[in-house]
Formats: C-alpha cells, sequence, structure tokens
C-alpha cells in the first residue's frame, strides 16, 4: 500500500486544498468529521481502505491547510459537497467513491445526492443526518442511555459536564485549542471500550491530531447542526451505499443511521456490536468484511 505525504491543489479565486493520499487503487475521497476537523485522524481509516482504494484525505475548507469559506452557510453539508466537488475537479478526478466519517458521512450522502454523475460508491461511517430540532427522540434517548453507560468511570464526570454544555461552551471559545481541549475531555465517550490498552493507545493519538476550525465549529454549534435533515436527499442517491454505524456510538449510532440507510433504494446496513463511534478503529476485521462489500 503507498502513502505520500501531504499535497496541495490550487483551487479558482487563489484558494487551495490540502490533503494526503493512501492507497493505489480506484479513487476515493475521504470526508472528516466536526465539522472544522482535519483529516488527519483519519488516517487508521484510510489504512483499512486503502487495501483497496486510493484514498484521498481531503481537509475541509477551512481546516489543515484548506482556504476558509467566505460565508458560514458553506459549513453545511452541501457547502462542504460543493468544496470537494471543487477539489475533484482540481484533481483531474472524473468518477470516484466517497467515503465520509460522523459529519463527514452526512457530507458524503450530499455529495452522492448532488452530484450522482460522478459516484460509483457511498460509504458512511458513523454518520450525522437528523439534527435535535427534527429528531423525534430517538437520537436523543439513544445518547442518553449510551453516556450513563460510562458512569462509573473516573473521567465520567468531568466529560459529562463538558458534554452537556457543549455548545454554550463552543459559542464562548475564543481560540480553536480551547476547543481541542473540550475533545480532548468527552472522546472516551466516543469508544466503547476507552479502558482497554489498544483503544487507550488510539484515544491518545486522536488527542494529538486535534487541530479544530474555530469558525467552523461555532458555525455547528450556532444553528446549523440543529436544523440539518438529510432525509429528503437521500432518495436522489443512486450509486451502492454501505452505512455503517457503532451499536454503542453515543452520537450517531442505530438512531441516526437506519433512517439513513431506509432512504436509500439498496442501501447496507451494518451496526457493528458493542462497539462506538469508531467503529474501523474497535473492530478493524469487521470493518473490513463490510467494507469489502461495497
Amino acid at each position: 500500500m503507498a502513502a505520500t505525504e501531504a499535497a496541495a491543489v490550487a483551487l479558482g479565486e487563489d484558494r487551495r486544498a490540502t490533503y494526503a493520499v493512501v492507497g493505489d487503487g480506484e479513487p476515493l475521497l475521504m470526508f472528516p468529521g466536526g465539522p472544522g476537523d482535519s483529516a488527519a485522524y483519519l488516517a487508521p481509516q484510510a489504512a483499512l481502505a486503502g487495501e483497496r482504494f486510493r484514498c484521498f484525505l481531503l481537509d475541509p475548507h477551512g481546516s489543515g491547510g484548506s482556504t476558509p469559506p467566505i460565508s458560514d452557510g458553506d459549513y453545511s453539508p452541501e457547502g462542504h459537497a460543493r468544496f470537494y466537488d471543487e477539489v475533484r475537479c482540481a484533481l483531474g478526478l472524473e468518477r470516484i467513491s466517497v467515503y465520509g466519517h460522523s459529519f463527514g458521512g452526512g457530507v458524503a450522502l450530499t455529495y452522492s445526492a448532488l452530484y450522482p454523475e460522478v459516484v460509483d460508491r457511498c460509504v458512511c461511517v458513523s454518520g450525522f443526518g437528523v439534527g435535535a430540532d427534527v429528531d423525534e427522540g430517538d437520537a436523543a434517548a439513544e445518547m442518553e442511555r449510551a453516556l450513563v453507560r460510562y458512569e462509573d468511570a473516573s473521567w465520567y464526570a468531568e466529560a459529562r459536564i463538558v458534554s452537556d454544555e457543549w455548545t454554550d461552551r463552543v459559542l464562548a471559545a475564543e481560540s480553536s485549542g480551547e476547543v481541542d481541549d473540550m475533545m480532548r475531555t468527552v472522546v472516551p465517550f466516543y469508544f466503547a471500550h476507552p479502558e482497554r490498552p489498544e483503544i487507550s493507545r488510539v484515544i491518545d493519538e486522536y488527542r494529538r491530531t486535534l487541530n479544530f476550525d474555530l469558525r467552523a465549529v461555532k458555525a455547528w454549534e450556532g444553528g446549523l447542526y440543529q436544523r440539518v435533515d438529510l432525509r429528503p436527499l437521500l432518495g436522489r442517491i443512486r450509486c451502492r451505499t454501505l452505512v455503517v454505524a457503532g451499536e454503542l456510538d453515543f452520537i450517531c449510532g442505530p438512531a441516526q443511521a437506519r433512517p439513513i440507510a431506509d432512504g436509500i433504494s439498496g442501501a447496507e446496513l451494518v451496526v457493528v456490536p458493542d462497539r462506538g463511534h469508531f467503529p474501523a478503529e474497535e473492530a478493524p476485521d469487521a470493518f473490513r468484511e463490510a467494507l469489502a462489500r461495497v
């Protein structure tokens, strides 16, 4: 499996996008979560997908070295999709597959709906599709059940306060470092078994790579995420689609994944048992098997 160092491609109007490439197969554009996170944390997922695909780990606009958007509204899933298609064209790629994790999963779905003529496959991992204002209560209840699993952990009390106050703290933050520190505190919630040594190492590496775009996070928490509803777009997706969720994912679990899979003709839903928000890292063999079927 081949890998390249970070690279950049020029876009119009003195803008650019930064990315890295892993693998040698057919092109797969990989979209990270957040929004506001760079693509660096996707490296373990790309290591698995790179056994089959040539993975382009794309930094979203405003993250990594990619130029920020003009409007905060472009931090929406649709705005990200438009940016990534601009990058695709600049890279000279014609037909592609797309892969997204967390918020990036919703972006991959949005991209597939907006640009069906260029997408062969869509992989949505731990995807986000329904915001708080349109959730019928299933996602909120699932989150609470998942969070209280950790209440005996030594880190739970501090992490729960940060989680419960997340939006207010983000909107009051004055630097991206404040958001990075908040995420470092709550990140154990994202794994089903953070106490296991192999998962502790994954958490440490994720904490090391954190570098959020503060403007993106503020736009998201300031109103974008509450109103997200990708369901009207899902019927426009025509490519082969795989939807993967961890059974114990507190933020993008089965309550998010099932409406997504139900809305796409022929989509396959894989719920990975006893795993959280990072199923590729927590269950690489099961994840590899799921990826092989798309």
